[in-house]
């Protein structure tokens, strides 16, 4: 055979094999579609007014504008810190739709767009991604906490979009939705400079740990300042307060401190979440909502774990997922009922 027949031959291998790829990328983009239209139909398709806080979201979506003209008599200040984005789009869907046709709009979009995000970027362990969407701090966001839950689906947009300012708007505008990401956006910042300056993993660890304290210690102070409403919640009391989550998380990033510097470098981002949840742990009782704000992210860095680290963070997080359900069996809904 002629060198170019050889050369014709490799080259239609070669693009028999491309086509053969995209065809798999469109097969498994179909099943992730399907998955994450069930995900999401599945949510919107339960009782609207059979979990916590339906009330309260069904009076933003009949009442966005009224609030937000008192928040905007009161100075600028205080609307940018009660959340405008939410109270402005609750606002224009009520001028189209009724107020349980916005709920359910508030549902199934987040749900869903979390869903795609999710499993469209990780496809290799797949499984796991799927129960990662069905841990109860996951399924809380699209049941329960549903301004919360578009916050995330928003910041995961942004966090996995492959342009540089789309993803820094995305991010960006999510605190005004959720007070949380204010927090969030602290701490990605934090460990961008970190990591811009190459700093020590003891020294990022220290600074971690500072961060969250002076937080912690602040918070209650800035909130009142800025005339958030969040500012009563803002208290130190630990009340209510078990500590079995906080046992659980250590354990976690004790894992993923024995996988070294470089998995630590790396995954900055997921690991100062956790060191801001476990240090404001028994300081504030927000920090669990700004810590599952960022969970599902520290939860794909977990599956970046290697060997036998790998398989005690997949264990573990199978055993917490069990075990929270089986404390709510009898309760309605599994907890998330009123």
């Amino acid at each position: 055979m002629s060198n170019y027949g050889i050369k014709i031959g490799a080259f239609n291998l070669q693009r028999r094999k491309i086509v053969e790829k995209k065809k798999d990328t469109s097969v498994f983009l179909f099943w992730v579609l399907l998955c994450s239209l069930v995900y999401g139909g599945v949510f919107v398709s339960l009782p609207l007014y059979e979990f916590s806080d339906r009330n309260n979201y069904l009076r933003y979506a009949s009442h966005s504008w009224d609030i937000f003209e008192m928040y905007r008599a009161n100075g600028l200040l205080v609307v940018l810190a009660n959340e405008p984005l939410w109270l402005l789009l609750n606002a224009a869907l009520a001028k189209i739709f009724a107020p349980e046709t916005v709920l359910r709009i508030i549902i199934f979009f987040p749900a869903t767009w979390v869903a795609w995000t999710i499993l469209r970027h990780n496809s290799p362990p797949f499984i796991w991604l799927l129960l990662f969407l069905l841990l109860p701090q996951t399924v809380v966001h699209h049941l329960c906490m549903l301004r919360q839950g578009l916050a995330i689906a928003i910041f995961l947009a942004g966090w996995f979009s492959p342009r540089r300012y789309i993803r820094l708007l995305l991010m960006a505008v999510t605190p005004f939705i959720h007070a949380s990401f204010v927090f969030v956006l602290a701490i990605y910042f934090l460990s961008f400079l970190l990591r811009k300056l190459k700093v020590a993993a003891d020294v990022r660890t220290l600074t971690y740990c500072s961060f969250a304290l002076g937080f912690s210690l602040l918070l209650a102070w800035l909130a009142s300042m800025v005339g958030a409403r969040q500012a009563e919640y803002y208290t130190f009391s630990a009340a209510d307060i078990s500590g079995f989550g906080f046992v659980f998380w250590l354990v976690i990033l004790f894992v993923m401190f024995l996988q070294g510097k470089r998995y630590l470098y790396t995954y900055s981002f997921e690991v100062g979440g956790l060191f801001f949840y476990l240090v404001s742990y028994f300081f504030i009782p927000v920090s669990a909502r700004i810590f599952e704000s960022m969970l599902l992210l520290i939860l794909i860095a977990g599956l970046h774990l290697t060997g036998w680290r790998c398989t005690i963070f997949l264990v573990s997080i199978t055993s917490y997922c069990i075990l929270q359900y089986a404390l709510k069996i009898h309760q309605p809904w599994l907890g998330f009922g009123v």
